[in-house]
């Protein structure tokens, strides 16, 4: 009988720990939840003393100090929005996408209005190019990382280039975009038969 009431014991043991367990995970998580009241409340202290300070730019030095450092966080949010809306205005300009007239959020060619605020939709404007780079063939504006014109496949290149587009006068190779004298019959950058 001595081994029934030694197993009976440790069974009420394991019995109460389980149930000490149970009661501290209980006051556990009530501690937890204090805290993250007691945060929230911090929080909006924080808020009431930081619009004070942003309406009257008055505060006590320590007080003014973090608020100095919310306003920086804040410019730091403000210019990544602004870089991200440039962002996204030039992939909808590349992808013939349509801007908002309103909130400036760019949106797919086929709508009309902005899912976002509802204002009206615009085509939006290439980028602006000054990099100095031109067709060979046309002699529209490019970005400098392209090889090609995007209007008519005429060659990229540096607008200061000897290069000239065909505008101004010369034959462009069909090949590789080159502009050459009126009076060749090839190419002088690819060997290229050109045609007048």
């Amino acid at each position: 009988m001595a081994i029934l009431d030694k197993i009976s014991g440790f069974a009420k043991n394991v019995g109460n720990m389980a149930g000490n367990a149970v009661e501290t995970n209980k006051l556990n998580s009530k501690i937890s939840a204090e805290r993250s009241a007691i945060s929230e409340v911090m929080k909006q202290i924080g808020e009431v003393f930081y619009k004070r300070y942003a309406e009257t730019g008055k505060a006590d030095k320590d007080i003014a100090e973090l608020c100095a450092k919310i306003d920086g966080h804040n410019a730091a949010i403000n210019e990544a929005k602004a870089e991200i809306a440039r962002i996204e205005k030039a992939a909808a300009a590349a992808s013939g996408g349509m801007i908002c007239t309103v909130c400036g959020k760019a949106s797919a060619p086929d709508r009309k209005f902005c899912a976002e605020c509802g204002g009206k939709l615009e085509a939006a404007a290439p980028p602006a190019v000054t990099s100095g780079f031109v067709c060979s063939s046309c002699g529209k504006a490019s970005a400098p990382d392209r090889k090609f014109c995007a209007e008519c496949g005429g060659k990229i290149i540096e607008a200061s280039s000897s290069e000239t587009p065909a505008a101004a006068g010369g034959l462009v190779c069909p090949s590789c975009g080159k502009t050459n004298a009126d009076d060749k019959k090839f190419c002088s950058e690819c060997g290229g038969k050109l045609t007048a």
